[in-house]
């Protein structure tokens, strides 16, 4: 955490199911100096493999993507703003890439008094025992950020975050405690509020 700032409240986190997920070569990549286990060479092929598929087959992940859009059972739409919005920097953070897709790392989100920030935990252990490493990754100062909705009434930890831009992501908290992380943010609203447009404020 940066130095002088103040912690009100971090959980794991990751992007919820019914959010879009990114592709492929949107995700940063993180931990780079994480060492490579057995498990992640192996997987190598693989992983190219699938990128090509996919970066070949970019048609379907159109039509999958409409498709999610024009759902309408869902209790409200998962995602708002493109992949460049502050929503889609959050959702794409929330997806990294390592060198050890079989042990993935965990993400911490963290809220200061200034900013909030996810961090990388890796779970690859140094050859020496030590514990794995850990890094900031994406963070935006906390006037960017201007509400919170609890959204447990889908699914118990969801919750959408919305930015001054307009834009807004749905993460999931997992395990116990989640429900004190929208304590930590300036604006917190329930599943029974609308959504707020661009340029909203707290009176």
């Amino acid at each position: 955490m940066p130095a002088g700032e103040v912690l009100r409240a971090d959980h794991g986190v990751i992007l919820a199911v019914r959010a879009p997920s990114p592709g492929h070569f949107r995700r940063p990549r993180v931990l780079r100096s994480e060492r490579r286990t057995l498990g992640g060479w192996l997987l190598i092929p693989v992983s190219w493999l699938l990128i090509t598929m996919t970066a070949s087959w970019n048609p379907v992940e159109w039509l999958v993507e409409a498709f999610t859009e024009r759902e309408k059972k869902r209790p409200g739409k998962p995602f708002h703003g493109g992949w460049n919005s502050m929503a889609g920097h959050l959702a794409r953070g929330l997806v990294p890439r390592t060198k050890n897709p079989a042990n993935p790392a965990p993400v911490v989100m963290q809220v200061t008094d200034r900013r909030l920030q996810i961090v990388y935990v890796s779970r690859v252990r140094s050859f020496t025992g030590k514990p794995g490493l850990v890094e900031a990754g994406w963070s935006t100062d906390l006037r960017n950020v201007t509400w919170i909705r609890d959204r447990s009434d889908v699914v118990g930890g969801d919750h959408e975050i919305g930015f001054v831009d307009g834009s807004w992501c749905s993460v999931h908290f997992g395990g116990h405690g989640w429900s004190r992380m929208a304590s930590a943010f300036p604006v917190r609203l329930s599943h029974l509020d609308q959504v707020p447009g661009p340029g909203w404020s707290a009176r």
